[in-house]
């Protein structure tokens, strides 16, 4: 059986982790095992049903566990709820799983479900396109949801302003209902725009800046108890990148510095060959997509702006951040 092969056991459940339920007993005990299980691809919920109730009950494996993956939210799982009233236990896990984007399940088409099927969580960055809509309906029939902040036809300050030359900040900026001042420069030098079009502000009109209430939203779902989640596609189902035009938004330094734009940098780095070539999603529900951001017929620049501005945001949280590929 090569199961009874370490190596062996320690490739195979590094690329799934669900692989673990075949690796004998004594292997079950072994921590360095179902670590790597826990941070495969498919993520924690099968290897937690399958390791030994000895880790299951040892603190030290589940303080590492979180710290490798990011997670402190592996407390909330069943298999981990007799420790829910260790509050000293949780301090520990929460500082060690550090803060911003957490990559550690990029490629599971199923760890973002799963979670919502065992606590809240919600989708905080969902790109846009003619897919948003099915992408939204599919995250708000289910647990969590998302921060849906489409303000519909009222005209909203957006993440960029002065030709590009100013950015949104990760907090609020100061116009949010604020009265546009005569002079134009810096962040008050745009346009505001709705579902229905964009126009230029007149001298002391007043309208909501969506990043802020954005921003805002995201951090009181936090401390709602929400896990906070990304998406940098608007793919969900593979016929949807013909049916729509659905797909990524990752934006590669190349193409970055090709069409002006800033390079993506994130706390915790980033996935390998990130803007650039093709991404092979896990599980049944998966498939093979390519991972540069089109480009826009209309503006000439890679589909996401927007979703790049909310994924440099999150990064900034005082919190961990989890993202997926897919919806």
């Amino acid at each position: 059986d090569p199961w009874r092969n370490r190596d062996y056991a320690l490739a195979r459940v590094s690329s799934d982790g669900d692989y673990l339920h075949r690796a004998p007993d004594d292997l079950l005990r072994d921590r360095e095992l179902v670590l790597r299980a826990i941070c495969s691809s498919e993520g924690p919920f099968d290897a937690l049903e399958h390791c030994s109730p000895q880790l299951l009950h040892d603190p030290s494996f589940v303080e590492e566990a979180v710290r490798r993956s990011q997670a402190p939210w592996l407390l909330r799982l069943p298999q981990l709820k007799h420790f829910s009233e260790d509050k000293d236990l949780r301090q520990r896990c929460e500082a060690v799983a550090g803060t911003g984007l957490v990559f550690t399940w990029y490629r599971s088409a199923t760890c973002f479900l799963k979670m919502r099927e065992c606590f809240w969580a919600t989708g905080a960055s969902v790109p846009g396109g003619e897919a948003y809509k099915e992408v939204m309906k599919y995250l708000e029939e289910r647990p969590g949801g998302a921060v849906n902040l489409w303000i519909e036809d009222t005209p909203v300050f957006g993440a960029s302003a002065d030709g590009g030359k100013w950015q949104h900040p990760p907090r609020p900026c100061g116009r949010d209902m604020k009265p546009v001042p005569a002079g134009r420069s810096g962040m008050w030098n745009c346009n505001v725009e709705s579902r229905t079009g964009d126009h230029r502000p007149q001298v002391g009109s007043r309208h909501p800046c969506w990043c802020c209430r954005w921003l805002e939203r995201v951090q009181q779902m936090h401390k709602e108890g929400y896990v906070i989640c990304c998406v940098t596609s608007n793919i969900y189902d593979p016929e949807w990148v013909e049916k729509y035009g659905a797909g990524s938004s990752e934006l590669s330094d190349d193409q970055a510095q090709r069409f002006g734009q800033p390079r993506e940098r994130f706390r915790n780095g980033r996935p390998g060959k990130w803007g650039t070539g093709a991404i092979k999603i896990t599980s049944m529900f998966g498939g093979k997509f390519n991972r540069e951001a089109p480009v826009d017929q209309r503006t000439r620049l890679p589909l996401g702006q927007g979703c790049r501005w909310e994924r440099q945001a999150l990064d900034s949280l005082e919190f961990p951040v989890f993202v997926f590929f897919m919806p």
